[in-house]
């Protein structure tokens, strides 16, 4: 079975999860599995920078804590969802340190051990107006996930959100209809 990952970097279940589940809805629709993690809620250590994934014959991470799971649930994705908000100009700590964490995929001459490339969506909300005003943040984790093996196929901004204080994603219509779009189009 066809199987997509998300991993959702926002601590708040608000308008980050509501466009990561819109997607997630396109991807039922075609008979594809799907499986939510709240990075947020995970126990997740940062990079030790032991290299011992760069050992030879060993392409895994030896801390023993939930980023295990998430890299079987990577070795068998079809494709995988990333939805962050952008805090302070960036993706939130909570995916920064999903995306350290992937550092057993990456060759030391910056190379791809995934079996194959894996195609991608990111979503990102913002509570600024101006959808290009984060753009180089966005760019820069979407290159270090195409390094590890991704292939972005869509890119989902929500601007002028924050849950609680501003209108929510559902009432964005084109919002919500790209979120939809991009998870019809992320595996053919």
């Amino acid at each position: 079975m066809v199987s997509v990952p998300i991993f959702i970097g926002s601590p708040r279940k608000g308008n980050t999860l509501i466009l990561a589940q819109e997607a997630e809805k396109a991807l039922h629709s075609k008979g594809i599995s799907t499986e939510v993690i709240m990075l947020n809620d995970l126990s997740i250590a940062g990079c030790q920078a032991c290299y011992a994934c760069k050992q030879e014959d060993n392409i895994s991470c030896p801390l023993q804590d939930d980023m295990q799971r998430i890299y079987g649930l990577m070795d068998g994705a079809d494709g995988v969802i990333v939805a962050t908000p952008i805090y302070f100009g960036g993706v939130t700590a909570q995916t920064k340190l999903w995306l350290d964490r992937l550092f057993p995929y990456l060759t030391m001459d910056l190379g791809s051990l995934l079996p194959r490339k894996i195609p991608l969506i990111c979503i990102y909300t913002q509570n600024q107006p101006d959808a290009s005003y984060f753009t180089g943040a966005m760019n820069a984790f979407e290159f270090a996930l195409g390094l590890i093996g991704f292939s972005t196929k869509n890119r989902v901004i929500g601007v002028d959100l924050d849950t609680g204080n501003k209108a929510m994603a559902t009432e964005y219509p084109e919002l919500m209809r790209q979120a939809w779009q991009a998870g019809i189009d992320l595996i053919p």
